[in-house]
């Protein structure tokens, strides 16, 4: 018998436990009924089930090799990790790349997939979505059909450090004490990390930005820091496993049934605006370790059901159901957008994939034996050089345009930044006397100052303004917010940190205390109308006073608005207020980096949309009537761009070969440009 033998064996057997199986199909059900879109709002929460699974199964693994063998055999184990996981997720990534070439965009989708795929080959696509795509839950996460990839690589960091934490742990121990040791290393491990995703999850930010953005990506979401605690509650639980053998089978029962309220519980109790991970995700982190306690009994209610011959066969294909579900989602969201039905066939057939994947990847390759080091080589390399080399192909292709003057054309218009971004002036703080010295533009002119204040409907007439100043001889001024309309009221953006609230709200009360002492001048007011009709908005006159309320929040908008107007006109300043552009409704909403390389290369505005006139204004009609009946009322003028965005009687992206947005939101910098004229006439007759 080995030295190591005398180590405590875990409770789990060599033979795998079926219940575990169908833990895993119910844990990647949760995920695809949730990226379906189907009522399910905690769904995702199945990836943390998988951690805790992983947890549990790696840790019993180690054990059981240590015990037979008297030490952890790394190489061996860190090839059985790569043939289990490596080529199934190599052709993943190969096909949805490929994929990606015809159905992604150009002007950004394409290289984030791109990056995506390199990242999961690597096993750091976690790293390179938080850099790349931001919040799991934000618009842009719709469109990587690799953002799944995020945990997977997540789990693979945890294969490449813990067998080494454990190794340290047990080094020089044996029997109880090396159990001891090993506990005590899991449950540092375990509290540190638990600390960080608190502290992740609390909303807090450090003052400067780059420290801000570094603390992000090590205490966010997809951050392996703040998920290490989620592995480790499973690692201990293995490592305690032993002691359980002893629960009787009625406590047993109990645990079973008590973990399958807390998990169902979880899909109700936790959604996309739940702070995670954190506090709550105790919840399904609990639930998983009781349905594993409560497993080691098979004769309970719970683990029958979860043993039973559908469960395991859906848990034996677990592993490519999560690979292939999420880009069959995206590809058919951007073929056939806001057809729920086939979002929903869509997950259902991605089961076809998976099972081949399954049948003829990922277990004839688990099985393959690799007796020689060359062998290893060239299963390793074969592996991961196929998929690095289609993403770094397309992204290549992407940057350049695949080398059509279509495609280049579109992105020379599409993705230069405006004036006021460009000079670190959106985002950046309320206007003040340092700021407006920086933030500056035709300095030396000697005409009354112009300012240009808003959200980033605001930021995006920058060029317009900036012309239409330096064509009248007039400085200007531009600090524009993100998010953050100028106007007299508490906005709150419900899924934002309070961080980032209180951020806007030092914005639009640094800005308007600066513009009541500043040189009298022209105040420009732009912003988008969605805080007035969006749920995900509240307003109020003060913290106290917040609605989500679409008629009260129009009505708090007209008071709200009047009064900044009326705060302004008695500081002496004239005020313009812009007009918002006119909203789509199609396949891109407007948005050209939504738009496929087919459609681009398609022919002439191949990626042009338009509505009519009269259905822009039925969606859009209350503001507009908002702005123009306070503005009229307090004397001050209205300038309206949906004169050269909608002529006629359709409101269009593309025109005559000039994009008119940048993205689903916001004019091009070429559009600016083309608006100046209207921009100058606008500031010519606001003079006194």
């Amino acid at each position: 018998m080995a030295k190591g033998s005398s180590v405590e064996r875990p409770a789990e057997a060599p033979g795998r436990r079926l219940d575990i199986q169908g833990l895993r199909a119910a844990a990647v059900l949760m995920v695809v009924v949730y990226h379906a879109g189907l009522p399910l709002p905690g769904g995702f929460i199945g990836v943390d089930v998988f951690f805790v699974i992983s947890g549990f199964v790696i840790t019993a693994l180690l054990m059981r090799e240590r015990a037979s063998h008297g030490r952890i055999r790394f190489g061996r184990f860190y090839l059985r990790r790569f043939k289990r996981l490596g080529p199934a997720l190599a052709l993943t990534v190969s096909c949805t790349v490929l994929g990606a070439v015809l159905l992604l965009s150009p002007l950004g989708s394409q290289q984030t997939a791109a990056k995506t795929g390199a990242g999961a080959v690597l096993s750091v696509a976690n790293l390179v979505i938080a850099r790349t795509t931001g919040d799991y839950f934000d618009a842009p996460a719709e469109t990587n059909p690799l953002l799944n990839t995020w945990s997977l690589s997540v789990e693979e960091q945890f294969y490449l450090a813990f067998p080494l934490l454990l190794a340290l742990a047990w080094r020089g121990t044996y029997g109880r004490r090396a159990g001891r040791s090993a506990q005590l290393m899991v449950a540092l491990v375990a509290a540190s990390s638990f600390a960080l995703a608190l502290v992740g999850s609390s909303g807090w930010r450090h003052p400067s930005p780059y420290v801000d953005a570094v603390l992000g990506a090590l205490l966010g979401f997809y951050s392996p820091l703040t998920r290490a605690w989620e592995f480790a509650a499973g690692a201990l639980l293995a490592l305690v496993a032993h002691r359980l053998l002893r629960l009787s089978p009625r406590t047993a029962h109990g645990l079973g049934a008590a973990g399958v309220v807390l998990l169902g519980s979880s899909l109700w109790l936790i959604n996309g605006t739940t702070p995670f991970p954190g506090l709550w995700t105790c919840l399904p982190v609990a639930g998983t370790l009781l349905l594993l306690i409560g497993g080691a009994h098979q004769g309970t209610v719970v683990s029958r059901g979860l043993a039973s011959a559908p469960m395991v066969k859906i848990g034996d294909w677990s592993y490519s159901i999560y690979l292939w579900h999420w880009p069959a989602i995206v590809f058919t969201k951007l073929i056939w957008p806001g057809n729920q039905a086939a979002v929903a066939t869509a997950a259902a057939m991605s089961f076809l994939p998976a099972y081949a994947s399954y049948r003829w990847v990922e277990q004839p390759i688990r099985g393959l034996e690799t007796p020689t080091r060359t062998r290893r080589v060239v299963l390793v390399v074969g592996t991961v050089i196929p998929g690095l080399a289609l993403s770094g192909l397309l992204l290549i292709s992407a940057n350049h345009g695949f080398w059509q003057p279509a495609v280049q054309e579109l992105k020379a218009q599409v993705e230069p930044l405006h004036a006021a971004t460009l000079a670190g002036c959106h985002a950046s703080g309320p206007m003040t006397p340092k700021a407006a010295r920086r933030c500056v533009w035709n300095a030396s002119a000697t005409g009354a100052p112009i300012y240009l204040v808003g959200d980033s409907h605001a930021e995006h007439w920058s060029e317009a303004v900036i012309q239409g100043g330096k064509d009248l001889g007039r400085p200007i001024v531009i600090t524009t917010g993100g998010s953050c309309p100028v106007v007299d009221l508490v906005v709150v953006r419900v899924n934002s940190t309070d961080d980032v609230n209180r951020a806007c709200e030092d914005y639009v009360d640094g800005t308007t205390d600066y513009l009541a002492s500043a040189t009298p001048g022209l105040v420009i007011l732009s912003a988008g109308d969605a805080y007035w009709t969006s749920d995900s908005v509240s307003v109020g006159t003060t913290p106290d006073t917040l609605t989500a309320d679409s008629p009260a929040k129009m009505s708090l908008f007209r008071s709200g608005l009047q009064r900044t107007i009326r705060s302004l006109t008695k500081a002496g300043h004239r005020v313009v207020v812009v007009q918002t552009r006119p909203m789509f409704i199609g396949l891109g909403a407007g948005d050209p980096q939504s738009c496929s390389l087919l459609r681009i290369t398609s022919g002439e505005d191949g990626c042009r949309e338009s509505i009519p006139r009269v259905a822009a204004l039925e969606r859009q009609g209350p503001v507009r009537d908002v702005i123009a009946g306070v503005v009229d009322e307090a004397g001050a003028l209205v300038l309206d761009p949906w004169t050269e965005l909608c002529p006629g009687s359709e409101c269009d992206t593309q025109r005559a070969g000039l994009v008119r947005y940048r993205d689903g939101n916001h004019a091009t910098v070429a559009q600016s440009v083309a608006l100046a004229p209207i921009f100058a006439e606008a500031i010519e007759a606001s003079s006194p």
